[in-house]
């Protein structure tokens, strides 16, 4: 190769050194890692029978609750899209390509993350079945 041909890269993509991509990265891993860990644990509480069906409904319709899903839907939505944008920058080489790709990922997960977060703030009265009580939804 000659001296020309190394010198100049053809794309250097939009991560320039990756450090934001990687502290947003961990930042994003430890909030998932928390949060999902608590919210296995009371559901696993849950269905042991050790929190009553009522109660988990008033922690997930408490504005508290609220906002600690919608902290851990943005947190995984940003986990997932830092991750697929550096996968897709490092392994799609047409930037035409990588652009089109990035963008449906970028619409798909807000369109997503839209879907939960009106889920999650909607007044709507959720009536959830308690598999250990055996009753079923009132």
């Amino acid at each position: 190769m000659s001296e020309k041909q190394i010198s100049k890269p053809k794309d250097l993509g939009a991560a320039s050194t990756g450090f934001d991509d990687w502290y947003w990265q961990r930042i994003s891993a430890v909030v998932v890692l928390v949060l999902l860990t608590s919210l296995f644990a009371i559901l696993l509480l849950t269905y042991a029978g050790r929190i009553h069906i009522h109660t988990l409904n008033l922690l997930f319709t408490h504005p508290i609750g609220k906002i600690l899903t919608t902290i851990l839907v943005l947190s995984l939505g940003l986990h997932i899209w830092v991750g697929l944008k550096v996968i897709f920058e490092d392994y799609i080489h047409f930037s035409a390509g990588r652009l089109v790709i990035l963008n449906i990922i970028l619409i798909g997960l807000i369109a997503v993350g839209l879907y939960f977060m009106y889920n999650i703030w909607a007044e709507v009265a959720y009536h959830f079945s308690c598999i250990p009580c055996g009753t079923g939804a009132k």
